[in-house]
């Protein structure tokens, strides 16, 4: 539907009816009519000094002077002020009336008009208006009551008037959300291949380490917060694989930097291809590695690491590495927090390295007081 085809009335549903009903609503009543109307010789009579009040008081805030910036535009809005100050005491508050009135609501969000700025200028004029009828019970063209009376069908009359200014401010405001969410949408609908290629490549290098293509030490901690969170929530324990290598040190010296980021590489592939789907790998740094292993126990963690040193032995028997292995469970009932849990499982891989020095091969502690050895090079047995 083209909104250009179709009146601000008709948008709204706003039937005679309807506006008869929404009448009701505010109490605004035929007495309320004739009241205002009895004003209405008095008002245009003295209408160029009632818009000139307004607009001095309203121009000595600094919020009002700046939305309405030039000269050409206040005097605008001062015919605009006119006309609608002649509507308010014509008596006749239909269809042609409420148009008006949503016509202003769209023009006051248009040009920047703040809802505050736009009832801080209805009460305004309420005092202004309220001012003449006081003036009109001086001279003698109305009694107390008739003024009293007066002065109550002009609240009712701006409220009434102010709604559906807001109808309109407020269904501006929504359209434009529609309007920016639809062109966001076909945005990201014809952006959506590249967008997410981008996306892989800059994740792939902000978590990833260069060598292994494992994650890295800062994505580690991400990924740690977020699985025990996970872990947390479903109740099941997480278990954390903490290891490093034996002889890292001494293979880098001899052979170089190059053959060592190849044996870095190797660990890296018989780790991926050793874990389950659901477990993370890590290079935590150096020749230190970690596995996250949400929903595992330590017997889960054990059968990994087996599978782990049998993948790496079968394919790296030329140089002789191991690993000093620290397995550490938390929860299901209490985790501990990411740092407990680290602080854990490294220790535990100490004590696995300190059995690996005096009895060299494979070694595995999944407690603190107990290190066992998982395996060791065919040519050692």
């Amino acid at each position: 539907m083209l909104l250009t085809n179709h009146t601000m009335v008709e948008q709204l549903k706003l039937t005679e009816r309807k506006i008869e009903l929404i009448k009701k609503l505010f109490d605004l009543t035929k007495e309320d009519e004739d009241n205002l109307l009895a004003s209405e010789q008095f008002i245009n009579n003295n209408l160029d000094a009632i818009v000139e009040e307004f607009y001095a008081k309203q121009l000595t805030h600094i919020e009002v002077e700046i939305v309405i910036g030039d000269s050409e535009t206040l005097t605008r809005l001062k015919n605009s002020m006119r006309g609608y100050i002649q509507e308010v005491f014509s008596g006749k508050y239909d269809e042609h009336y409420v148009t008006n009135r949503l016509r202003v609501g769209k023009v006051h969000k248009r040009i920047g008009v703040s809802p505050a700025l736009y009832m801080s200028a209805v009460r305004l004029l309420w005092d202004i208006l309220s001012d003449q009828f006081e003036k009109e019970y001086r001279v003698g063209n109305c009694t107390r009551d008739e003024a009293d009376r007066r002065q109550r069908s002009l609240t009712k009359l701006l409220m009434f008037d102010v709604q559906f200014v807001f109808e309109t401010y407020t269904g501006a405001l929504v359209a434009e959300v529609e309007k920016a969410k639809q062109e966001l949408e076909d945005y990201a609908r014809d952006l959506a291949e590249t967008v997410a290629k981008q996306t892989k490549e800059l994740r792939e290098l902000s978590c990833q380490d260069g060598l292994t293509r494992l994650f890295n030490h800062r994505a580690f901690y991400e990924r740690l917060r977020v699985e025990l969170a996970g872990c947390t929530r479903r109740k099941e324990p997480l278990t954390l694989v903490y290891f490093d290598l034996n002889g890292f040190k001494i293979l880098n010296d001899s052979h170089g930097h190059i053959v060592g980021d190849q044996m870095l590489e190797a660990v890296g592939k018989s780790i991926l291809a050793s874990i389950r789907e659901t477990d993370i790998a890590c290079r935590y740094g150096g020749d230190e590695f970690c596995i996250i292993m949400p929903g595992a126990t330590n017997g889960h963690a054990k059968d990994v690491c087996e599978r782990l040193i049998k993948h790496f032995i079968a394919r790296n028997e030329k140089h002789k590495i191991s690993f000093s292995i620290g397995v550490c469970q938390t929860g299901p009932d209490k985790l501990m927090s990411g740092d407990e849990l680290v602080n854990a499982a490294d220790k535990r891989m100490y004590i696995a390295k300190a059995a690996s020095r005096n009895d060299p091969g494979f070694w595995l502690c999944d407690t603190q007081e107990t290190a066992g050895k998982y395996g060791m090079f065919p040519h050692d047995e």
